[in-house]
């Protein structure tokens, strides 16, 4: 968030902190229902979980609802646990479709079922409609609300469904045009159905060209799409194509926002967790990391081995051991950048199975020429310190293999998990950074004892 923003927010806590102090809370109910929800849900970070509850009884209904719905799960989660049944089944039952099958996802069993009764007929089946789609699906997180229209519905009597339905602000932008079976047939913008005279039929100025996913695509694929078209919404259709929900756009923002934190978390080799990070204890944060960390201990030990195999080479040649850290450092730190460019383009859809052949080839020439800089400068490096010109030979040499296999390396890993249908970025840098300390080790001892003859 902007500075300026920050400060702002600050300045208005201050204020609404000294007007809860003196019990003005006529001019604190004034003041946050004047703000945005977006601000008003920023505005809550503020404050204890007391005061909390405090500001959202001061707001009125639809400002409630809007508010609720911008906040974290932890701060939902606390508005319900002190609210009676009725005021928690208001909120529910005017929340959206999505918003409210996300909260639910986050919550135990038995307070999802509990929150079930409290609903409406009509909302409780369509909770329970999308709670059954699988996580993190297009079935999952759409809005089974959305603008349809019969395909011989003339523009008159489009625009008369559009004010029947009032749908929100971010779904009064596209109507969806449709069979007698619900089969999606076209979309209409409601700019086209503004310009159309009265009595032309829908069917003379949809767009029949349509981009949709299905029920069971992934939510990545979904944000992608979204992306890629530039779309404000984007319909979701079941196995028989018909229409079933739609996915706008600030849902597509959250799911690339989900996917990007999930992404570095894994580069990190830190399991994920939709926890925010000032929200998670201690205890969860050890358990995120230690699992990866014992592999990674283990990977070590394993160069560890490598290098006290070879301790008759290290003994003749001492000045060979000088030399490791700076090795195994160049290594991990090209394999690093090499899966971090990988994965990135693996996620922007720029490799596939129909360049990975031009990909090898081209990162081959690049691991080749920084190998052979860096060789050089490790060459260079070795005569500065005064050790033999052969020793200078086997660490250029060594760090030069080293470079062009930890590159190779590093491009190759992430394309192998793609194949394999796991996720690329599961070739997490500290993970790529083991197993080339592994490799670099032992081809540098391979390479010395070629050269010296051992």
């Amino acid at each position: 968030m902007p500075t300026g923003i920050v400060n702002e927010m600050e300045l208005l806590s201050k204020n609404i902190n000294e007007l809860l102090e003196q019990k003005k809370l006529f001019d604190i109910k004034r003041l946050v229902n004047d703000l945005h929800p977006a601000d008003v849900a920023e505005l809550m970070t503020f404050f204890d979980r007391d005061n909390q509850v405090v500001l959202f009884r001061l707001l009125q209904k639809d400002m409630a609802i809007a508010v609720f719905e911008q906040l974290d799960f932890e701060r939902q989660e606390n508005l319900l646990n002190s609210f009676t049944d009725d005021k928690v089944s208001e909120i529910l039952n005017y929340m959206s479709p999505d918003d409210l099958t996300e909260l639910l996802d986050e919550l135990p069993a038995k307070v999802v079922k509990k929150l079930l009764y409290l609903l409406n007929p009509d909302q409780r089946n369509m909770a329970s409609l999308l709670l059954g789609y699988r996580e993190n699906s297009a079935g999952r997180i759409m809005n089974p609300g959305y603008i349809d229209l019969k395909e011989n519905y003339t523009i008159a009597q489009a625009l008369e469904r559009i004010r029947k339905l009032s749908p929100p602000e971010d779904m009064i932008y596209t109507a969806y045009v449709t069979d007698i079976q619900r089969h999606l047939i076209g979309i209409i913008t409601l700019r086209d159905l503004i310009l159309s005279t009265p009595e032309k039929k829908v069917t003379e100025i949809m767009d029949t060209d349509v981009v949709f996913v299905s029920t069971d695509d992934d939510q990545e694929l979904v944000a992608r799409n979204i992306q890629k078209y530039d779309l404000l919404s984007l319909p979701v259709v079941d196995h028989e194509h018909r229409l079933v929900g739609v996915v706008t756009v600030d849902d597509a923002i959250d799911i690339i926002e989900e996917e990007a934190t999930e992404d570095i978390h894994r580069l990190a080799a830190i399991q994920t967790t939709e926890d925010e990070y000032l929200h998670s204890t201690v205890m969860q944060k050890v358990r995120n990391r230690i699992l990866w960390l014992v592999a990674l201990l283990l990977g070590g030990m394993v160069t560890s081995f490598i290098i006290q195999n070879q301790s008759a080479l290290i003994q003749t040649v001492v000045s060979l051991s000088f030399f490791i850290p700076a090795l195994i450092n160049t290594g991990g730190n090209v394999g690093s950048q090499s899966t971090s460019i990988m994965v990135r383009g693996i996620a922007l859809n720029e490799v596939d199975s129909r360049n990975i052949f031009k990909i090898a080839l081209k990162e081959s020439l690049v691991g080749s020429i920084l190998g052979g800089l860096l060789g050089l400068v490790g060459f260079f490096r070795v005569l500065l310190l005064r050790e033999s010109s052969m020793i200078g030979i086997i660490v250029g040499i060594s760090i030069w293999v080293v470079v062009f296999v930890s590159n190779l390396i590093g491009i190759i890993i992430p394309l192998f998990l793609k194949k394999m249908k796991f996720d690329p970025a599961l070739s997490a840098t500290p993970v790529i950074t083991t197993i080339v300390d592994m490799i670099g080790v032992f081809l540098y001892f391979q390479i010395a004892r070629i050269f010296i003859g051992f």
